[in-house]
């Protein structure tokens, strides 16, 4: 028998290179080979939780509610009794991965080089961890389904883009943002399956029984679906109101971002026309809402680490979308190709110009190049011999967070109040989370008033460890501002010599009352005077609503953000942060508590009585604009006073730990 021509059996050992080196190298991206613990505190601590919830089955939704899902400890974080699971699903994800990502190159080019270039750096920059992110990765997975469907296989139901409808339905529930994401492909398929292939969305059925499939594999309850939908909608649309930034610069980023993305939308469109006719509005309507999506995650929150988030999943996209256009491009008027290699290079240079942001040290070249080290390539491996090793670093980075956080002994749950739950977790105590278990995240009235509700409910927690901070310059009682009356009924102070103010649930709950003081109109950027208040607690209530205008910014991009700048007996102080949503739930507005001492005598026998030179006098609503006012919000505004009554425990004022 003759054997194979030497030429043939030299292109299928390339082949086989190709093949098994991307294979290799996409799972040294997507393994979790190492903890991802980060310099921050906050992020470490929603990410830990993540894994705890996971571990006692905590039900999203209900009893836990936030912006990641029951799979979310898959985006980052470290945890034994979780290490295994998402090592067997990352290796499983990655194939799946690779599969797409093989299918993809090989529609790009002939070219097996030129394939397995493009699929290197499709990994890489998906892989490229980005604070403890996931969502330039679903972004990925997203492109990879929407353009395989539309421009690479083009029929309604193939075994790639099945797995990829699979693999979608557990990554939707790590992160609510990418169940949306997810959720419009999906449906922009099955609407092509409908009406232009005239088939079964077979896709969309897939992709929603698996959602189904991991709902109840994390150890969720069926009727829990419907909360978790609901309130994950909830933190989602309070993000950009909330949690906005501006910084200086901001607009030539936003001009760069949305030419490059009027661009890629525009070559989409005429490949879509070409191809598809009229139901190329399909895709191009895929395309605009993912980079939709990319531009608020980059843009509303303008710091560091999303601005590089942002331009990676743009990066993503494009990479995916001149792949599955460049052979219609090349083909065409010159012009074309030419305008996708421009994308492409525009695209590059943006993303390392933002990477050096937040790695000045290191660009996003170098970062890709240390992938392509032997330590980084056999990672996994290495795991495999060592399984102790990422437990070591674990226990470490707990040590570290004990010696900086330490926390008396405690019988019974505990909570923290407004976040750092790593701290408790270090410490080893029975974590009792109220439901939007962060507070900064408690955006609405709806959302606080289920964490105030949980604390008038038997489940709350037996000892809360309680720290008075505000993120964002936030006017610290605003996080979580509705529960404070009902920590200061439900709760007793039972040490304050350590970082926490540390809460025993009393054995009997005393009452409070809000009296009416005042309920006024107010303007921006105008003083308003307040009554008397005799060193009592005032509450205040402000009734900040958006216009139109405001909720198109919303929707669009993000309103000015709106400070509350306050005047005491002593002076005044620097403008606050003032979250409208907060706001409406209400807060204690005076005396100003900014630090764990003045919560503590507040809460004293005498009320607070020695706190006087905190007592506020006036307060200045205005808009972070030169005018001071905006008309993103109704003018007048209306704010409600109340003296806030209830009946003081029988301890005096224990000594408070240092003011940070």
């Amino acid at each position: 028998m003759d054997s194979p021509p030497k030429n043939e059996r030299r292109a299928t050992a390339a082949l086989w290179l190709a093949g098994v080196t991307t294979l290799i190298y996409t799972l040294s991206r997507f393994l979790p080979v190492s903890p991802q613990f980060h310099n921050s505190t906050l992020d470490n601590s929603w990410m830990q939780a993540l894994h705890m919830a996971f571990e006692q089955h905590l039900q999203f939704g209900r009893d836990i509610v936030f912006t990641y899902g029951p799979w979310g400890f898959l985006c980052g974080g470290y945890s034994p009794p979780t290490f295994a699971i998402s090592m067997v699903l990352w290796t499983l994800l990655s194939l799946m991965f690779w599969w797409a990502g093989w299918r993809m190159a090989g529609h790009l080019s002939n070219c097996r080089l030129v394939g397995w270039v493009w699929l290197i750096g499709f990994t890489a920059i998906a892989g490229m961890p980005v604070e403890q992110s996931i969502d330039v990765r679903l972004t990925a997975w997203s492109m990879l389904l929407l353009w395989l469907h539309f421009f690479v296989e083009d029929r309604p139901f193939t075994p790639v883009q099945a797995g990829l409808a699979g693999s979608l339905g557990l990554l939707s529930l790590t992160k609510f943002t990418g169940f949306v994401e997810t959720a419009i492909v999906v449906a922009l398929i099955a609407a092509d399956n409908v009406f232009r292939q005239r088939r079964i969305p077979w896709l969309a059925l897939l992709f929603v029984a698996s959602i189904l499939f991991f709902w109840t594999a994390a150890g969720q309850n069926p009727g829990s679906l419907g909360p978790f939908l609901h309130n994950s909608w909830r933190v989602t649309s309070g993000y950009t109101e909330a949690m906005s930034l501006d910084e200086y610069g901001e607009l030539l980023d936003v001009i760069c971002f949305l030419s490059a993305a009027g661009l890629l939308i525009a070559l989409t469109g005429y490949v879509a026309w070409k191809q598809h006719r009229y139901f190329g509005i399909l895709p191009l309507a895929g395309l605009s809402v993912v980079i939709f999506l990319a531009f608020k995650q980059g843009y509303v929150r303008y710091d560091a680490s999303h601005i590089v988030r942002a331009e990676l999943m743009f990066l993503v996209i494009a990479l995916a979308g001149v792949a599955a256009a460049w052979p219609v491009l090349k083909r065409e008027k010159s012009w074309t190709g030419a305008a996708g290699l421009f994308l492409l290079t525009g695209s590059l240079a943006f993303s390392c110009s933002a990477f050096t942001i937040l790695h000045p040290r290191e660009g996003l070249v170098a970062q890709g190049a240390r992938t392509f080290g032997f330590r980084s390539l056999l990672a996994p491996i290495a795991v495999l011999c060592h399984p102790g090793s990422p437990r070591k670093d674990y226990e470490i980075y707990y040590q570290e967070i004990r010696n900086e956080f330490p926390v008396p002994p405690l019988t019974g749950d505990v909570d923290v109040y407004p976040w750092n739950q790593v701290a408790l977790l270090a410490h080893g105590l029975s974590y009792r989370p109220r439901p939007v278990f962060q507070s900064y995240s408690a955006y609405t009235p709806e959302l606080a008033e289920l964490n105030a509700a949980f604390l008038r409910d038997n489940r709350a927690a037996s000892n809360i460890l309680f720290e008075t901070q505000g993120g964002d310059d936030r006017f610290a009682s605003l996080d979580d501002g509705r529960s404070w009356p009902e920590l200061l009924a439900r709760y007793d102070i039972t040490d304050t010599t350590g970082p926490f103010v540390i809460l025993k649930r009393s054995a009997q709950p005393r009452e409070f009352h809000l009296k009416l003081i005042s309920d006024l109109p107010i303007h921006f950027d105008e003083p308003v005077m307040l009554p008397a208040a005799n060193h009592d607690l005032v509450w205040a209530e402000l009734e900040i609503n958006q216009s139109v205008l405001g909720s198109l910014c919303s929707i669009f991009y993000k309103p000015p953000v709106l400070q509350l700048a306050v005047s005491l007996r002593v002076g005044h102080r620097p403008p606050f942060r003032l979250v409208p949503g907060m706001a409406r739930s209400g807060f204690l507005l005076s005396p100003l508590t900014q630090y764990n001492g003045t919560f503590v005598r507040l809460a004293s026998a005498d009320g607070g009585g020695d706190l006087a030179d905190l007592e506020v006098t006036s307060l200045t609503i205005s808009a972070a604009t030169p005018s001071g006012s905006t008309r993103c919000y109704q003018s007048p505004m209306r704010l409600r006073l109340y003296q806030l009554e209830y009946v003081r425990p029988g301890w005096k004022a224990l000594p408070a730990g240092p003011a940070p």
